[in-house]
């Protein structure tokens, strides 16, 4: 499992993406840098749990809905990569997907997925986090937003705490901003 966040930041109108460099699979510590966040047409998709997830959306690329303006438009062409990928497991008559994780749009909205594909708003300016660390996340990033108010400042610090004390959440500590043109920076200096 892993690590993913994500904050706007008003101020810098960039919005900042969390993850931890590794995953786990199992007892299993992948190798450094596992990349969590994918960009495309104005969206980056955060994805959390087992599987080759960010390698079927990037083999199914071509048929990303270039002007999709609602996240449900997204989670469409992501059941449809995976399925391609035979990535997911019927459970109860729900499919499930074996992991979660965060959709941001290139404006700063962003919304929380869950494994089968539920939608829910986060609320703009507010950090949110997905994956085994996410309680871990959560309450720091509650308890330490009136005292660190730099968004970037935030997350670093936020993901310090995770990478040490969560064990299903190793390695280095990525931080990238995704703009209001789309663009999703490579790993920042932290």
């Amino acid at each position: 499992m892993t690590i993913i966040t994500t904050i706007y930041d008003a101020t810098e109108k960039v919005t900042w993406l969390g993850s931890n460099g590794r995953a786990t699979i199992g007892s299993y510590v992948s190798p450094s840098v596992d990349t969590k966040w994918f960009a495309l047409h104005g969206w980056a998709i955060g994805v959390t749990g087992t599987g080759p997830k960010l390698e079927a959306l990037e083999a199914h690329q071509k048929n990303f809905p270039k002007h999709a303006a609602r996240p449900f438009e997204i989670l469409t062409f992501m059941r449809e990569a995976y399925g391609a990928f035979e990535i997911g497991e019927m459970e109860e008559g729900l499919k499930r997907y074996c992991g979660n994780g965060l959709l941001v749009h290139k404006s700063g909205a962003a919304w929380d997925f869950d494994n089968s594909f539920c939608l829910m708003p986060v609320t703009k300016g507010a950090f949110w986090a997905r994956g085994s660390g996410m309680d871990l996340a959560l309450g720091a990033g509650i308890a330490l937003k009136d005292f660190i108010p730099s968004p970037r400042a935030l997350t670093k610090r936020v993901l310090e705490i995770v990478v040490a004390n969560d064990v299903d959440s190793p390695g280095e500590i990525l931080l990238q901003s995704f703009d209001a043109d789309g663009v999703l920076s490579d790993p920042v200096e932290v």
